[in-house]
């Protein structure tokens, strides 16, 4: 368990400052963005990746919005310490490629921001970061990229406290997010998500994906047991895949890049 905690702290280490709105970086495909945050009153990078034929293109595209963007891309990372995404991404065909939205963590703030509630490790800023991602982040993409702005082209993912925000946010704005990537979720650390589950009235249209490692302790246990609360709420197998349990993986990135290519073809099929 203290190697967990210890995890949740540091998952992602490059912090970036930089001016609100001011694009720092870009290239053909990789963007780099500083944001801020009027609700908790700081700022932050976001790191976009482009699908291959944007620049060439009049389309539009779904979005995917991704927390610890320190950690997705091989861009600037070694290979085991990334989501490989951007790798991952650019293998599909142009068709399948959708725009991917990684914003930075908070470093020592990032249990707060992606906390729904109070708890040991820290406040609940989670509220606030989704109220930025819904006010401020999601407006902004639509309005300087080339979106499908619906919700069935708009997902969410991310693991661990990540993985956690990520729930809580389809869950409060179905409207905006119908679909979410809940990847080792720290659920265990917010156990109040369970009463707001239970109190929900949980969007037909909303899918959810879970996945964790068999070597995460009891983490296959606590996702068991919300795909079981969900599935008492009549979330249907059609919307919410059996949990993937991988066996002999543990709470790193090497498991969420395994499997988030099995989460992105689920995704893409409910386009």
């Amino acid at each position: 368990m203290k190697k967990l905690i210890a995890t949740l702290f540091i998952s992602g280490t490059i912090i970036f400052g930089a001016m609100a709105q001011k694009v720092t970086v870009d290239t053909t495909r990789y963007v780099t963005v500083s944001l801020e945050i009027p609700q908790l009153q700081r700022q932050r990078d976001l790191r976009i990746y482009l699908p291959a034929d944007y620049r060439t293109s009049n389309k539009k595209y779904p979005v995917l919005y991704m927390h610890d963007a320190q950690n997705l891309y091989n861009k600037g990372l070694n290979k085991k310490q990334s989501w490989n995404v951007d790798s991952i991404l650019s293998a599909l065909p142009v068709n399948q490629q959708a725009i991917v939205v990684g914003i930075d963590h908070g470093g020592m703030k990032r249990i707060s921001e992606y906390s729904p509630y109070k708890s040991d490790y820290g406040s609940a800023e989670g509220p606030a970061y989704v109220e930025f991602l819904v006010q401020n982040l999601k407006p902004y993409i639509d309005n300087h990229y080339r979106t499908k702005t619906d919700a069935k082209h708009t997902a969410i993912a991310g693991s661990s406290m990540g993985g956690l925000i990520s729930f809580y946010a389809t869950l409060k704005y179905p409207q905006i997010f119908g679909a979410a990537g809940v990847f080792s979720p720290a659920l265990w650390i917010n156990p109040e998500i369970n009463q707001f589950v239970s109190d929900a009235k949980i969007s037909p249209k909303s899918r959810f994906f879970f996945a964790c490692g068999d070597k995460e302790g009891n983490e296959n246990e606590i996702v068991l047991k919300m795909d079981s609360l969900l599935r008492t709420k009549k979330v249907s197998a059609a919307s919410m895949p059996p949990p993937v349990i991988l066996k002999g993986e543990e709470h790193n990135e090497h498991q969420w890049r395994l499997e988030f290519p099995g989460f992105y073809a689920w995704w893409i099929k409910g386009w």
